[in-house]
């Protein structure tokens, strides 16, 4: 199962960040482990996948069109090295952002990466330059980049967001679960982290009260927690559950793929007449 999430997001990963700025806090909750979501069960007579399409759909609680770092949460004090980033390494920081407008990611990681060789301390373009690796596939140079970040200010809650994010992508789940916890300890508002918490004890075989509560306070933003959410109503034969995480699922602007399997899934689910395109084998979410 580990093998096949892990080639869930290695093979399809981004095609949008969206910056989000808000989230509820969580409080965990001690749950049994049970067998993990996400295998293939009969729907019917037959099952395939459908695919969830992110993890990283919408991430990154952080503007990105300052290069001065944001204070992240209460009492977070902006380090003096952020107070004197070179005029030069911000110009290329503001180049990296036009390219990345523009729609040219390798070009806005190119200007990021000279950023960081007029000032290596600048925090936001390594950080930020993670996040450009991540929309390449370049997950182990991300995860580099984070860490680096981290170094340069083990207090800041983006980074450990940021970082808990690359580890999810390289099925690193309990150091991901550990990044993602940290960062709500220093800024319980985030909305990625409270996600990749869900996604990550989930991975590790755990369907807890409290990966179904951050995924269920996550869903709005990213719509591909209630597929996540979808799968484990199913496991534990709650089809009402189900068919309403699917049909949440669909009032959201999703993958028009995944879309018509849903479709079709809900359907079945609902003993309904197939739509058309649907086969008599129904697919189901599958997450990565």
């Amino acid at each position: 199962m580990a093998r096949r999430q892990g080639s869930y997001m290695k093979r399809t990963i981004v095609s949008l960040f969206v910056f989000v700025a808000f989230a509820s806090n969580l409080h965990a909750q001690a749950g049994p482990r049970r067998r993990p979501v996400g295998a293939k069960i009969p729907i019917g007579t037959a099952a395939t996948v459908l695919d969830a399409t992110d993890p990283a759909g919408i991430m990154l609680a952080r503007p990105e069109s300052n290069p001065a770092p944001p204070s992240p949460h209460a009492g977070y004090v902006v380090p003096v090295s952020q107070l004197r980033i070179p005029s030069k390494a911000i110009k290329e920081f503001e180049r990296s952002q036009k390219a990345f407008q523009s729609g040219d990611v390798r070009a806005s990681a190119d200007h990021l990466q000279r950023a960081l060789q007029i000032y290596p301390d600048f925090i936001q373009a390594h950080n930020t330059l993670g996040v450009r690796f991540v929309q390449l596939h370049e997950y182990q140079k991300a995860l580099i980049e984070h860490q680096t970040a981290l170094s340069l200010d083990p207090h800041n809650a983006l980074t450990h967001q940021d970082l808990s994010f690359a580890l999810l992508l390289l099925n690193r789940n309990q150091e991901a679960e550990a990044e993602a916890r940290q960062s709500l300890d220093l800024d319980s508002e985030l909305v990625a982290s409270p996600y990749v918490l869900g996604r990550a004890v989930i991975a590790q075989g755990h369907v807890t009260p409290e990966a179904i509560e951050m995924l269920r306070k996550s869903e709005n933003a990213f719509p591909d927690a209630s597929l996540v959410l979808a799968q484990i109503h199913f496991t534990m034969g709650q089809n009402d559950q189900v068919i309403a995480e699917l049909r949440h699922y669909l009032r959201a602007p999703v993958d028009l793929d995944n879309k018509q399997k849903a479709e079709c899934w809900v359907a079945q689910l609902s003993q309904q007449p197939l739509p058309a395109g649907c086969s008599t084998e129904v697919t189901r979410p599958s997450f990565r």
